[in-house]
């Protein structure tokens, strides 16, 4: 439904674990994401049961753990962070999966910047990693990020900079090319027909994060060596309607298995189908790799104390604002991760 069937409502109990995996967290910051708009909507690919709680991301320190958490070595008070597909963290306390919980190596780190690293910076982060040819640094690279302006293409650019990329970026308003343009990057207008045939093969690597045409305008750009690594699929779960023939919002819960058969076949197509291309999904690259995500999160937090990275935020909101906060990310203007602070 829209962000106004999201209820707040006060639980006077702390929970407990239900079965010895489970742990349960203090939450210090959770995530408003695109995500619990899917979720909250009844869109996408996975579905879930209703009542939910939206937050995809906390950070926060342990309350309580079960027999199996205790075994697995987590202790309370240990800070730690919590991903899930399902939400939950958008509250006092979460419970998570032992599965879906990583140490936070840093005691230091502020818990806002902390939770934007959780999957934001850790899709841009990885996503660039995958496109690299052995590894090497982005120095002078071509990397065209599809909707700069989201969080993670902010935070994809943010990277690719830092290694002395030459960063493109499509946006979908001058306002956010003038800010884009502060970042050092070249803007180019939302729609693939009016930037594909400047960079058409000119691509080190290219990060969609919108599926506009299926990837199909991103894997053009490539050059013969390119990668594309596709991230997102805002474009077939638009929330409004656009000049650019992306789907809008009106009737979307009507066509919602219309495009969530869209979304399985663009996934198909890149995972399988499409040439020097590659399908990057965070949840399974933490579940197949725990241990590689915990070292990789451990890097941006370095990056992060060591003042070479500063997460963009948009907003920092409460509990209560939480259903504004969807709001007003569904418009597509929010500059930056949305936190909410219990």
């Amino acid at each position: 439904g829209q962000p106004s069937s999201l209820v707040v409502r006060a639980m006077y109990y702390t929970p407990l674990p239900a079965s010895p995996d489970d742990i349960i967290i203090k939450v210090e910051a959770s995530t408003v994401s695109f995500r619990d708009c899917l979720l909250r909507r009844g869109l996408g690919v996975e579905k879930i049961s209703f009542p939910f709680v939206p937050g995809c991301e906390v950070v926060g320190t342990i309350s309580n753990v079960g027999k199996d958490a205790r075994h697995a070595g987590y202790r309370i008070g240990d800070r730690v962070v919590g991903m899930s597909r399902r939400g939950g963290g958008n509250g006092y306390y979460a419970k998570f999966n032992t599965r879906n919980v990583a140490p936070v190596i840093s005691s230091s780190i502020d818990a806002v910047d902390a939770v934007c690293l959780v999957e934001v910076y850790m899709t841009a982060y990885q996503a660039l990693r995958v496109g690299k040819v052995d590894g090497t640094p982005l120095t002078d690279a071509n990397v065209l990020i599809t909707d700069g302006f989201s969080p993670v293409g902010q935070a994809a650019v943010t990277l690719a900079k830092l290694e002395g990329a030459n960063v493109y970026v499509t946006t979908t308003e001058s306002r956010q090319d003038e800010y884009m343009k502060t970042l050092g990057v070249k803007c180019l207008p939302f729609a693939p027909s009016k930037w594909l045939h400047k960079i058409k093969g000119k691509m080190d690597i290219v990060i969609d994060n919108t599926c506009f045409d299926s990837y199909d305008s991103s894997w053009k750009a490539l050059n013969p060596n390119g990668i594309l690594v596709c991230t997102g699929m805002t474009s077939i779960y638009s929330f409004q309607q656009d000049e650019f023939g992306a789907g809008g919002c009106g009737g979307c819960e009507a066509l919602g298995d219309m495009r969530d058969y869209q979304a399985k076949w663009a996934a198909i197509k890149a995972r399988y189908m499409m040439s020097q291309t590659k399908f990057h999904d965070l949840w399974e690259s933490f579940q197949n790799d725990p241990k590689k995500y915990q070292q990789e999160l451990k890097y941006l937090f370095f990056l992060v104390e060591n003042g070479s990275l500063k997460p963009k935020i948009a907003e920092r909101v409460s509990i209560e604002e939480v259903p504004d906060a969807q709001r007003y990310l569904e418009t597509g203007k929010a500059n930056g991760t949305i936190v909410c602070l219990p």
